[in-house]
């Protein structure tokens, strides 16, 4: 019995510790994104999360449950990793990478480089890892000080948000046109930029028609 509530506290700690990390992980790596692609800042980034593409370029208050789940994935990851090895910051490090090249083989959208042992990737790389286990030590020390809570807040009613994504059979689809539009125009056309036009497009048309019923409104 103890032994169950000991587990039990500790999956807790360590779902509290996720979603910590989980959303400020996601945020920080969209804003130095931002910082270093401004050209892609209001493109949308496909990329495949739970068998389906989503637009991991949004807030992670509008991100897809997949991409939030593969988010929550990593977290949990890097929480195996500091309980696994607390005093070990290589260690957890290397234990984050393993974690992440188990999740990601399968990934085309991943450079062949970044599933290198650990050992033999570039600082710059490690460095990625590292910053997990950091990160995810900080989130375990910000909810173990949280004060609990005597009396539960109102819950305020949440607004459907809807985020963008593509099935992988319709991105298949995307990424043959993409594919054929590039031989013909002799440059490089990417699916993400198909994806993008065909937002703005609808968009578009969205508001043409709006405008029209409200003329014929009035």
């Amino acid at each position: 019995m103890a032994t169950r509530k000991k587990k039990a506290k500790a999956d807790k700690l360590m779902e509290k510790a996720a979603d910590y990390f989980a959303g400020r992980s996601h945020d920080a790596w969209r804003a130095t994104f931002h910082k270093t692609n401004p050209a892609e800042k209001d493109k949308p980034r496909m990329r495949m999360r739970g068998g389906e593409m989503v637009d991991v370029n949004q807030p992670w208050s509008k991100l897809s449950q997949a991409a939030k789940q593969d988010n929550l994935r990593a977290a949990r990851d890097a929480y195996a990793a500091v309980k696994k090895f607390p005093k070990d910051r290589e260690a957890a490090s290397d234990f984050v990478h393993q974690a992440w090249i188990k999740a990601n083989k399968g990934d085309p959208n991943q450079p062949k480089d970044l599933f290198k042992p650990y050992a033999k990737l570039p600082e710059v790389e490690k460095d990625k890892d590292r910053a997990h286990v950091d990160a995810m030590k900080k989130a375990i020390a910000a909810v173990t000080e949280m004060p609990k809570k005597t009396e539960k807040a109102p819950k305020a009613k949440a607004k459907a948000k809807s985020a963008s994504k593509i099935d992988a059979k319709a991105w298949g689809r995307l990424e043959a046109a993409a594919k054929d539009l590039s031989k013909a125009l002799g440059r490089k056309v990417s699916a993400e930029t198909l994806a993008a036009a065909g937002i703005d497009a609808m968009a578009s048309l969205a508001k043409s028609l709006a405008a029209e019923a409200r003329a014929k409104r009035g």
